[in-house]
C-alpha cells in the first residue's frame, strides 16, 4: 500500500482522534480513509474466554464505567499463545479493512498494529516483545509512506481529560510501553501537555513538512 498515510499512536485519553479529525480537515480537499484495528479477537476468541474462566481476564465496574485487566503474565502458556494468536487475528482483520481503501486515499490509522502490540506488552508484562519474531512481525505490517507520531501526556492529563481511565490500573504501564516503544523504534514524539493550537502546529508540520 502506498498511499499516504498517517498514524497518531499511544493509550487511550491522548488525544489521537482529535488531532487526526484536523488532520483531515486541514487536507479536507483529499478524500480520507479513518482505520481503527486494536486488538481483534477472532481466532483467539477461545482463548480470551478460557482466561475468563481461569481468572486471567477480570472486569470490574466503577461508577457506571466497565473496566478490564488481561493478567496472561501469570500464565507462561498464555504469554506465548495470545501473542500468536493476535498476530493471525491482526492480519485477517486488517486484510479487509485494506479493502476499503482506494488509491488516492490519504490514511489516517486511530488505532494500528503498534497499539496491539503496546497492549500485548502490557498484558503480559514483556517489555521486550517489540525485539522477538513476534513483534517485528506487527512492526512490519506498518504500510509504506507511514507517518507515526506517539503522542505524550501526563498519566495525571490523561486520567482528567478521558473519564474511563480514571481507575485504569495499567495506565502508568501502557505510558511507559509507548515510551520504550518510541525510543526503540526511533519514532516522533509530541508533547500534548501544552496548548491544542501548538500541538496541532507541531503535529502537522512532522506529517506534511519533515
Amino acid at each position: 500500500m502506498k498511499n499516504l498515510s498517517n498514524y497518531i499512536a499511544g493509550p487511550d485519553g491522548i488525544g489521537k482522534t482529535t488531532f487526526l479529525h484536523c488532520i483531515e480537515d486541514t487536507i479536507k480537499d483529499n478524500k480520507t480513509c479513518h482505520i481503527w484495528i486494536r486488538s481483534p479477537k477472532i481466532i483467539s476468541k477461545p482463548l480470551m474466554a478460557f482466561c475468563r474462566l481461569v481468572g486471567l481476564t477480570q472486569y470490574k465496574t466503577i461508577d457506571g464505567i466497565k473496566y478490564g485487566t488481561h493478567n496472561f503474565y501469570k500464565s507462561t502458556f498464555v504469554s506465548w499463545l495470545f501473542p500468536i494468536l493476535q498476530l493471525l487475528d491482526f492480519k485477517i482483520k486488517w486484510h479487509f479493512e485494506k479493502r476499503k481503501i482506494n488509491k488516492r486515499d490519504v490514511v489516517l490509522f486511530d488505532r494500528f498494529s503498534l497499539d496491539t502490540l503496546a497492549d500485548l506488552m502490557v498484558d503480559t508484562h514483556n517489555m521486550d516483545m517489540h525485539k522477538s519474531w513476534i513483534g517485528k512481525q506487527f512492526i512490519t505490517l506498518f504500510p509504506e509512506n507511514l507517518k507515526i507520531i506517539i503522542l505524550d501526556v501526563t498519566e495525571e492529563s490523561i486520567r482528567n481529560r478521558k473519564k474511563d481511565t480514571l481507575y485504569d490500573e495499567n495506565l502508568a504501564l501502557k505510558i511507559k510501553v509507548y515510551k520504550i516503544l518510541s525510543k526503540d523504534l526511533n519514532l516522533k514524539v509530541i508533547d500534548n501537555n501544552r496548548d491544542f493550537n501548538t500541538v496541532k502546529e507541531d503535529i502537522l508540520n512532522y506529517m506534511y513538512y519533515e
